[in-house]
């Protein structure tokens, strides 16, 4: 293939099928992003105006497939992917609208044979993993919407039903129009080279100038240009290993379903394996890799930089690896961790030990999840510190880490005892405002915890209220924390008895209605008075009650049939009591 600007209908005229390899990432455009730009670009354009698409980067390996010649996409896959969807949902809908006749007139024929099928044979052929959808749902026209199996098909699906659906919008002429603008107005510029080392020269060179590259992808392109710069032997096959690590870390990628973005999981192994002096290496890792390579290129030291490079992307990949069994992690006391939603401060950490714990249950990371549950709880849902509150200090236990795990539970313990005294620990908890103070997803965080706890010490024992039922995001069946006297008692209060209120004074208002000892779950809320049917209900004698314990046991602290200040003391006492326990780093057992 010649080098140069060309057509994009040039790009494709011939014998030729374009090959996405592995160690490239899955299709990764948004319909909500970027196709509308990609369609729009294209319409605004005038047909005696050239758009210029881009720069694509191919590698031609010499191999044949029934006479087609199969070209490497090295750089440039999401839009040649993006064009060959766009043009088949254009194909198709014109399909629908012309005879036979009209089709062939208007060289829509060729354009199916130039750009989606030549010969029976596909002209692009998707990473491994996506070919066959891609082959069968998107370039074909049956429906694969229930034969999803990973976010890039997924991706790969709405793009095709983002194109069909907004075509359909358009009329005929218009559509031809497209057709043309395509064919003749939009403009690549290519680069077509032999080997893998002349392709990351060129991919480095032209692509390390932020085109919106993430970090994980400079330092992919980095590290194989600094391998085709510094090894003295065997360049293709070392080549060929780094670009087969990435090939494990973008279908890692895949997995984490969007839960966490790759840069970010880049950032945590730099934070976690790397030897950083200080916040900005592992801020800025593209920076960290080149002032550890750079050097060692220059003074001549090169196989002190392969040995790194070999290094560096072996544990990325691995980082990847444990980053998608953390996520597919049923560690009750990691999903505990999860619930509270403050994660950023302590997954490096949770790296290093998932990765250093040998025992078969994986307790070792499980107590350090306990740990850290306990800190997220007290130092940041209770007391509502800073989110970066000794994210230093768990960063340097992180990168220091080595496996030895009592050690590393005692300065979590001490952690914890600095940021949060138990003496502070118990103010928060007695505080007269807890109500306005303290979040109402941590609220819901410490009944649900509360409300299990009575459920396996208190008659009757029952099953814990599960992490599914205590997310449920639904309108009518959520759980929320509310009082249970109300200066609103008709429209907020739990107490359906007006004659057990007490008087709601301006000293009541001030010092005991916000009091952690006057709330609990709601589910009258969440059912009777939204409209839900799920949720039975029963009336007793001063109370709506519900499946749920921490509502149940209000009768017992009734002071002579009344709601008092006396009840709110008791029951807060009562859970204040559960919570110096529950979150009390001395009962961890390790």
């Amino acid at each position: 293939m010649e080098n140069g600007q060309k057509k994009l209908k040039e790009l494709f005229d011939g014998r030729k099928i374009f090959k996405i390899p592995n160690y490239q990432r899955a299709y990764a455009w948004e319909d909500s992003k970027h196709l509308p730009d990609f369609i729009e670009d294209i319409e605004n354009q005038s047909v005696d105006r050239y758009y210029f698409l881009g720069t694509i980067l191919f590698q031609e390996k010499g191999g044949k497939k029934s006479g087609f010649d199969i070209i490497e996409i090295v750089d440039g896959q999401q839009r040649i992917t993006t064009v060959i969807i766009f043009m088949k949902a254009l194909l198709y809908e014109l399909g629908q609208r012309l005879s036979k006749e009209e089709y062939e007139d208007n060289g829509l024929d060729l354009a199916y044979e130039t750009y989606i099928e030549s010969r029976k044979r596909p002209k692009l052929q998707a990473i491994s993993s996506d070919d066959d959808f891609f082959q069968t749902y998107i370039l074909d026209d049956d429906d694969g919407s229930q034969f999803i199996e990973t976010p890039s098909q997924r991706r790969l699906f709405k793009a095709k039903r983002y194109f069909t659906e907004i075509l359909k919008k358009y009329e005929t002429n218009d559509l031809i129009n497209l057709k043309i603008k395509v064919d003749e107005s939009t403009n690549v510029l290519t680069y077509s080279v032999k080997d893998s080392a002349e392709a990351t020269l060129i991919f480095e060179t032209t692509n390390d100038r932020g085109k919106g590259l993430t970090n994980l992808e400079k330092i992919k392109s980095f590290l194989m240009y600094k391998i085709y710069l510094s090894a003295d032997d065997d360049v293709d096959t070392r080549l060929t290993s780094i670009q087969q690590r990435f090939t494990d870390i973008f279908r890692d990628l895949e997995m984490f379903d969007g839960k966490i973005d790759e840069d970010t999981v880049l950032q945590y192994h730099c934070i976690a394996f790397e030897r950083w002096k200080d916040k900005d290496d592992y801020q800025n890792p593209v920076q960290y890799i080149r002032k550890k390579l750079n050097p060692l290129i220059k003074q001549g030291s090169n196989k002190e930089a392969v040995d790194f490079i070999e290094s560096f992307s072996k544990k990325l990949k691995e980082s990847f690896r444990i980053m998608r069994d953390l996520l597919r992690s049923n560690s009750s006391s990691y999903r505990d961790l999860s619930c509270l939603e403050r994660l950023g401060n302590f997954n490096p950490l949770l790296l290093k030990c998932l990765k250093f714990d040998k025992t078969k249950e994986k307790i070792k990371f499980d107590t350090a999840c306990q740990l850290l549950e306990i800190f997220s709880f007290r130092i940041f849902a209770l007391q509502q510190n800073r989110s970066n509150t000794g994210q230093a200090k768990l960063f340097k236990e992180a990168r220091d880490f080595s496996g030895k795990f009592d050690p590393l539970f005692d300065h979590l313990s001490d952690l914890i005892g600095h940021y949060s005294p138990k003496k502070r620990f118990k103010e928060h908890l007695e505080y007269t405002d807890f109500y306005q103070f303290m979040s109402s997803r941590d609220m819901s965080y410490l009944m649900w915890k509360y409300e299990n706890f009575l459920r396996q010490t208190e008659q009757p024992i029952c099953t814990s209220m599960s992490e599914k039922e205590y997310r449920n995001p639904g309108h009518k069946t959520r759980l929320t924390v509310e009082h249970i006297a109300s200066q609103n008692p008709e429209e907020h209060g739990i107490i359906h008895n007006k004659a057990i209120l007490p008087k709601i004074s301006e000293s009541f208002l001030d010092n005991h209605i916000h009091r952690l000892g006057n709330l609990t779950f709601d589910p009258a809320s969440a059912n009777s008075s939204k409209g839900n049917k799920n949720i039975k209900t029963k009336n007793s004698k001063h109370f709506k009650k519900a499946p749920y314990k921490t509502q149940n046991e209000l009768e017992t602290f009734l002071d002579n049939g009344e709601w008092s200040i006396d009840s709110i003391e008791k029951r807060e006492a009562k859970i204040i009591k559960f919570c110096l326990k529950k979150w009390n780093p001395d009962y961890v057992k390790y």
